[in-house]
């Protein structure tokens, strides 16, 4: 079965544009839909307050 598909997929004739498709859709398929649209919209998050404690409460990652 995975021998028949993989002959008719090289004995396909196809463009660039076909191929490049069959790829991109392939990876899609492993990769997962919801995988690549996180990684289109990962944005880097900043820190919702900019004034940081220096020293006591807060200065430290868990506030201790």
């Amino acid at each position: 079965m995975k021998d028949d598909i993989r002959g008719k997929l090289l004995a396909k004739n196809m463009t660039r544009r076909e191929f490049l498709q069959f790829v991109g859709g392939s990876f899609l398929v492993l990769f997962g839909l919801g995988n690549f649209f996180a990684l289109l919209g990962h944005v880097k998050k900043t820190a919702e307050n900019d004034s940081t404690a220096s020293h006591g409460f807060g200065s430290r990652k868990f506030g201790a």
